[in-house]
């Protein structure tokens, strides 16, 4: 069969340059890496992601296909993402087009006739989706109306080099098909062949006047300006700091992302620590430092936080692009260019002229944005490149408590409280069993052999609204005849709060009295009501020898529905939408069993609000900002309720005792509530049972 196009036509000497610039190309793509990670990432402290390697290597794969070749975290956003899609499956024809090419020419010869044409086809299209993504890249970035999502955006003179670098490549590559085309003679078999080249053809139909002698000569021009420009983009992408590196950095990120559950943060070795948090950019970890140099400023993190959204000090996309400037102006990368001119200071005079000199806490990153942040993973849960936002968060809020001694004030009473009380109810006249009086309940002290034990939470033993929730959970688990038990007077604060505002040592020793004292008594299996305690029990005890199946309550009442122990009698005429806790949904996945649960009950209506699920909006209760009075902007409480309020319910239903009260002080503040009332599931499934 013949040969369906012949590589380096007209260009005798093609391959000697091809593969002497190819060759410099690879080695200084090598060299960026290594430099990368010598002068740059290596600042950081060390920490193994690489084990287990085969593990990861299959993770890796699998990542690879799900949200490399579909693109599923970035189709997310079908506008940005659409096109993005285009790019990357218009690199994967063109790569793959090199390489058969270079396979057929020198080893195997099996680009002929019909593959040949496929071939041929297919490349071009990778070219077509290429011009066709840029173009929507463009019209979407500079031709839309300005507003709040050209500041998302955040366009710099980088983005338009990426473009026309890109649009470089692609279209010399066109013009290169186009004259070859135009120079074959007519009635010619690879003439006739010429339609399987749709884009080169296009431009080629335009040269019929064109003599034979100067397409020939255009056609070398040309090969030689695509060929530089090409090993030039590579050139520049390896070595400057060019949106274009998360080429590199994204995959390398991807591939060393956390294998530890999402609601887990990492802990500190209290006994071997140097420092405790990071107070200055080589605290971080060397993947930590990956992170920040992966950040693309697509603007996903922060078109999804709820401390931005409501108009807090906090951005994530500037948090990392602030910490990226910090981290390139006091490295000695040889060819950084201009760092990008992104920042969460409000004012460029906080720079200074001796920059390097700047504190990370305070100067590069204010601290009223590191007390914004409610941990509530949103961030991290659309992050296209995997960055870790929230663990940075709580690092920074390590540093100031524990070698600082920087406390927000509100939030310096709750640490004392469970210092000297195990709670963090201030202010309480309860005590940690008053809530059971009337209940029938046992103590694990006086029932070891109980098959279940009732976590019942600082809130829910203690405060006046949550109390509610433990009661009405406790009389379903009687009447569906379970064998449960709490730990009554000895139970004590699971330690989220110290951990999420940054107070580990604190945290550490909770941790360690509870594991301590649930081993002793043998506890297997735990159920709570609080997504905090349930996430904090079951993702972050085992960090410290404490393994306990542990479940939350939605997902207990939906199996004993499921099991025939739960009989609902009473409708609930009403108009219902669920919020999903953060700490429930995002960190655990657990969005349908409380779902679930309210469609069981009679009569009741379901309807979704448009931020559900995975993009759900936070309270503005998580990480420790139950305690921290919002002075800016909105209260993100009330912006959720503005978001209940468009479904037209006549209760939102919750499944967390933190988001009860911040949604139930929205609904005060905002004068609705004589339309809407704030249940947990709980409550309502015992309602319905008449209890």
């Amino acid at each position: 069969m013949e040969e369906v196009r012949e590589v380096f036509w007209n260009i005798p000497e093609g391959p000697w340059i091809v593969y002497t610039l190819g060759i410099i190309a690879v080695v200084i793509f090598l060299y960026a890496i290594v430099a990368r990670f010598w002068l740059v990432w290596r600042r950081g402290q060390p920490e193994d992601r690489l084990h287990p390697f085969w593990r990861r290597i299959g993770a890796f794969i699998k990542l690879g296909i799900v949200d490399g070749f579909i693109h599923r975290r970035i189709l997310r956003q079908l506008y940005p993402g659409i096109p993005h899609l285009f790019i990357f499956w218009g690199s994967v024809f063109l790569l793959l087009g090199a390489l058969l090419d270079f396979l057929s020419h020198y080893w195997f010869h099996f680009l002929v006739g019909n593959v040949g044409l496929a071939h041929s086809f297919f490349s071009d299209l990778g070219g077509l989706l290429f011009i066709i993504a840029i173009v929507i890249f463009m019209v979407r970035r500079y031709a839309q109306s300005p507003g709040a999502f050209h500041e998302r955006l955040d366009r710099s003179r980088d983005d338009a080099i990426s473009s026309i670098l890109i649009l470089g490549v692609v279209i010399s590559g066109f013009f290169v098909e186009a004259f070859r085309l135009a120079a074959i003679a007519p009635g010619t078999q690879e003439a006739a062949w010429s339609i399987w080249s749709p884009g080169g053809l296009f431009i080629a139909n335009a040269l019929s006047g064109v003599s034979l002698g100067a397409l020939l000569t255009w056609h070398r021009i040309l090969w030689y300006f695509h060929v530089l420009f090409t090993v030039g983009a590579v050139i520049y992408i390896s070595l400057f700091y060019s949106k274009l590196n998360h080429i590199i950095t994204a995959t390398m990120n991807a591939f060393f992302r956390s294998r530890e559950p999402e609601g887990a943060l990492t802990p500190i070795n209290l006994e071997e620590a140097e420092f405790f948090g990071v107070g200055e950019i080589g605290n971080f970890t060397w993947k930590q430092l990956l992170d920040v140099d992966a950040c693309t400023r697509c603007g996903r993190c922060q078109e999804v936080c709820p401390a931005y959204i409501s108009g807090q000090p906090l951005s994530p996309k500037k948090m990392i692009q602030s910490l990226k400037d910090h981290l390139l102006e006091v490295s000695d990368y040889p060819f950084l260019i201009r760092p990008p001119e992104t920042s969460l200071l409000l004012s460029d005079d906080a720079l200074g002229e001796n920059s390097t000199s700047r504190s990370l806490i305070g100067e590069v990153i204010p601290e009223e944005a590191i007390w914004a942040c409610t941990t509530c993973g949103a961030c991290l849960d659309i992050c296209p490149v995997y960055i870790e936002h929230p663990q940075k968060i709580v690092d920074m809020r390590r540093n100031l408590i524990l070698e600082q001694a920087k406390v927000p004030e509100l939030v310096e009473p709750v640490l004392n409280s469970i210092e000297a009380r195990g709670h963090v109810v201030i202010g309480t006249v309860h005590s940690r069993t008053e809530w059971e009086e009337g209940l029938n309940i046992r103590h694990l002290s006086d029932n070891s052999d109980a098959d279940l034990l009732f976590w019942v939470g600082c809130q829910a033993a203690l405060e006046d609204r949550s109390i509610k929730i433990a009661q009405a959970f406790a009389k379903i688990l009687n009447a569906a005849g379970v064998n449960f038990a709490t730990l009554g007077a000895e139970e004590t604060c699971c330690g989220d709060p110290s951990r999420r505002l940054g107070n580990e040592y604190q945290f550490q020793m909770q941790a360690m009295k509870n594991i301590e004292l649930l081993n002793n008594y043998g506890v297997k299996t735990i159920v709570t009501t609080c997504p905090h305690g349930f996430n904090i029990l079951k993702n972050e005890y085992p960090q410290f020898g404490g393994k306990f199946e542990v479940i939350h309550h939605s997902q207990f009442i939906a199996h004993l529905m499921q099991e025939g122990k739960i009989q609902l009698k009473s409708g609930l005429d009403k108009k219902i939408t669920y919020h999903d806790p953060c700490y429930l949904g995002r960190y655990n996945d657990i969005y349908q069993p409380p779902r679930d649960v309210i469609r069981a009950i009679p009569q009741v209506n379901l309807v979704e609000m448009e931020h559900r699920g995975s993009d759900s909006f936070c309270c503005g209760g998580g990480g420790g900002r139950f305690w921290i009075e919002e002075t800016k902007g909105t209260r993100m409480s009330e912006v959720r309720i503005d978001h209940v309020q468009e479904t037209g319910a006549e209760i939102v239903a919750t499944a967390c005792p933190y988001c009860m009260q911040m949604l139930e002080d929205a609904i005060g503040s905002k004068g609705v509530g004589e339309t809407l009332k704030d249940l947990d599931i709980a409550e309502m499934v015992a309602m319905s049972m008449e209890l």
